[in-house]
């Protein structure tokens, strides 16, 4: 075997540890606030509790209790509207209300006050200040500290002390870890541990992320609260620190125990970092521990300044917590092993998926996302667009392939070891994505089949049809009923190109028409239920934006029924046509992010003549440019300008009769620089072909020569020529 065998396989890894080797340097939680510390805010706001006017809030609280209670909406409306507009903090209205015992009467009132015009919605948002307020209390550093201190005291204040511990949540994490590493008094440690693991779940993840940096007696305790905890979230914690060569032997089997009893296997901790970190990425329910919060915390350990600096936290966008965690998590995968392509994958996704709900407000770093991603190499590109298309993102679907557009060939692309997650992106739900996949791989020029491979041509000349039109179909309701909404969609500016009874029988129409940018589901709450279950089931619908169109007896059930499903949108029958074009617009919108508007469907139509161009000149044996000709002959009769011309050259390069002729009659009825062109493009085909001209076309030509002078004539006679029509129109110029 030759000594460079082993080159290209050596060359990749390189490649993949200079990508990991940056990928690490950055830093995900650079400058994180101290969770001792958090908020700022809320301690100026126990500040202004202190002083603020109470009585007068209490009075204004009483006053609103009284008079909802009583039935009296127009003093109630005055006393609630006092009491919003007071100069109090929400923590100033949530400790009247508690310290006070107006709780129940309160929830009495709030419960009253929702038939009372004016003073519901005044009530709505005292009830919402007044549950910002006490969160706002319960997570108030200097409020944990004392409740921590509590501990120590008599039994009511203990107990006083673990309600608030409780209602801190994770938030009381950093202070009790604190206090356990300070501990010297093993009973008073005893206390702090009985409140971590009374914390469950809310703990786990705080108490995880610093595990690797605690000092071993604290590691022996945080272990145990970990195993405790059931939560299988700790294993990689547990499985990197048993693991670590640095470790003492009584926190190593501390470690092993906990692992063995939350059921961990693999004894791989990068393998597990990066398990976990998917887990992030598919958005599992149970690891955001504050799911209706604005924002959730990112955990780490401080070991900057040396010895115990303390547990941070950095609060993210809940939108982006997952996607942060799980690029955070790829990141320590891979620290460990940097050739786990799981991990990196993973981390490309988070990145660009993060970057993509954050929009504007997303923080540029040194690399980019799309840095990453292309620099990653095709291979780690691949899979992500296979968990985008798991995940039926379809930005992130579109975003994977544009970089594979960049840095994949025709194999690694068609004909990849395993899954070909491109090929799937040919019958995914949006058309975007479908055209997207196919100019990638028609660009790459694969020379080997690959299964769906006929679907490229029909789907580039798709591009080029149907400028101008958003196609939807409609699933269910009578004959009659689907024609109606059919009128509706063509109204609101929709083509409605697949319609049936059932799914099955929309199936077949969904295949001809090469996918729908929207289905409409109509029929009875049980009906729709079942519909949008097949749409969503279907591999040509599956991510697509759905129309839900309800009768008027079920309106509101049906609402409640998708009101989870944000790519559902509900309209009700018996409203306005601009409600209904609203609906569908809106539909589309939570989906796709747009309309495709005809800019945009302009573009990808050149971008398909251009794709068709370098098949047919390249001579591809893989696809069939011949399948498009009847969209190319038809765009070059109705489109103009740079479009027709380019038209023009893939019939030029097919050279059939058919373009022939049609590239002769194009020429001798345009005029200008276009007319030029046509005449030579008419001219190659003709030269490629042998073919002729008819009588017909050979009269007109003659006129168009007679007509003419300067360049025009000459591409003109070019033309003439080519066609082999004999001289005797050269001889009849001359001897004018």
């Amino acid at each position: 075997m030759s000594s460079n065998a082993f080159l290209p396989t050596f060359l990749a890894s390189r490649k993949q540890l200079s990508i990991v080797a940056a990928l690490l340097a950055t830093s995900l939680l650079a400058g994180a606030p101290s969770a001792l510390a958090q908020d700022e805010g809320a301690s100026g706001a126990t500040g202004a509790a202190a002083t603020a006017d109470t009585a007068a809030v209490r009075k204004n609280l009483d006053d609103f209790v009284h008079y909802v209670l009583i039935g009296k909406p127009d003093l109630a409306q005055a006393a609630g509207e006092a009491l919003l507009s007071a100069q109090a903090t929400d923590m100033d209205l949530a400790s009247v209300v508690d310290e006070a015992g107006l709780a129940d009467r309160l929830a009495k009132a709030m419960s009253r006050s929702r038939s009372m015009t004016g003073v519901a919605d005044i009530a709505t948002k005292i009830e919402h200040r007044v549950e910002m307020g006490r969160k706002a209390l319960s997570r108030d550093p200097q409020r944990i500290s004392q409740a921590i201190d509590m501990l120590g005291k008599t039994l009511r204040e203990r107990r006083l002390g673990e309600e608030r511990i409780q209602a801190a949540q994770e938030y009381a994490v950093p202070q009790l870890l604190k206090a356990l590493v300070d501990s010297k008094d093993p009973q008073a440690a005893l206390k702090v541990v009985t409140c971590l693991r009374a914390l469950g779940n809310d703990a786990v993840l705080p108490l995880a992320m610093s595990l690797r940096d605690l000092p071993p007696e604290a590691q022996r305790e945080v272990a145990s609260i970990l195993a405790d905890s059931g939560r299988k979230t700790a294993l990689p914690f547990l499985l990197e620190v048993a693991n670590d060569a640095k470790t003492t032997a009584d926190v190593k089997a501390a470690c092993e125990t906990a692992f063995e009893r939350l059921g961990g296997t693999s004894r791989d901790a990068s393998a597990q970092f990066a398990a976990l970190a998917r887990k992030f990425f598919d958005l599992e329910e149970t690891l955001v521990t504050q799911p209706t919060d604005a924002t959730n915390n990112l955990w780490a350990f401080d070991t900057a300044s040396g010895g115990f600096a303390g547990l941070q936290a950095t609060p993210a966008p809940t939108a982006v917590f997952c996607d942060m965690m799980a690029m955070t998590l790829a990141r320590r995968s891979l620290a460990l092993d940097a050739s786990n392509s799981n991990a990196l994958a993973t981390y490309v996704a988070a990145d660009l998926r993060r970057e993509n709900t954050l929009g504007s407000d997303a923080q540029p770093g040194r690399y980019s996302p799309q840095f990453f991603a292309t620099a990653s190499g095709a291979s780690i590109c691949n899979d992500v667009l296979a968990m985008a298309l798991d995940a039926r993102d379809t930005a992130l679907v579109r975003d994977a392939i544009a970089v594979l557009a960049q840095t994949a060939g025709g194999a690694t692309l068609t004909t990849p070891v395993g899954r070909a997650p491109i090929v799937e992106a040919l019958s995914y739900a949006d058309r975007r994505v479908r055209l997207d996949a196919a100019l990638a791989i028609a660009n790459s020029a694969p020379k080997q089949s690959f299964p769906n491979d006929f679907s490229i041509v029909p789907t580039l000349a798709s591009a080029i049809a149907e400028t101008g039109t958003t196609r939807a179909a409609v699933l269910g309701g009578s004959m009659d009923e689907r024609q109606a909404i059919g009128q509706q969609l063509t109204s609101a500016g929709f083509q409605a190109v697949a319609s049936g009874d059932g799914f099955d029988a929309l199936e077949v129409d969904l295949v001809k028409a090469n996918g729908v940018d929207l289905v409409v589901v109509r029929g009875a709450i049980a009906d729709l239920k079942e519909g949008v279950a097949r749409v969503r089931a279907s591999r040509f619908t599956g991510a697509s934006p759905v129309l839900v169109i309800a009768n008027a007896l079920e309106g509101a059930a049906v609402e409640g029924a998708f009101r989870s499903d944000d790519s559902i949108v509900v309209w009700t029958e018996g409203g306005t046509s601009e409600s209904f074009r609203d609906a569908a617009t809106k539909s589309i919108l939570q989906r796709s992010g747009s309309v495709m508007d005809e800019a945009e469907q302009a573009e990808y139509a050149v971008r398909a003549v251009e794709a068709l161009r370098g098949l047919a000149y390249s001579g591809n044996k893989t696809f069939n440019v011949l399948d498009a000709e009847g969209v190319l002959l038809n765009a070059l009769r109705t489109s103009q300008g740079g479009m027709r011309v380019a038209v023009a050259e893939v019939l030029a390069i097919l050279a059939t009769p058919a373009a022939l002729s049609n590239l002769v009659d194009a020429a001798v009825t345009s005029s200008g620089d276009e007319q030029i062109a046509l005449c030579d493009l008419a001219s190659a085909a003709a030269r490629t072909s042998g073919g002729k001209a008819d009588d017909r076309q050979l009269s007109a030509i003659r006129d168009l020569i007679k007509s003419s002078e300067g360049a025009a004539a000459d591409a003109a006679g070019r033309l003439y020529g080519s066609l082999d029509a004999g001289s005797a129109q050269a001889v009849e110029l001359i001897t004018e």
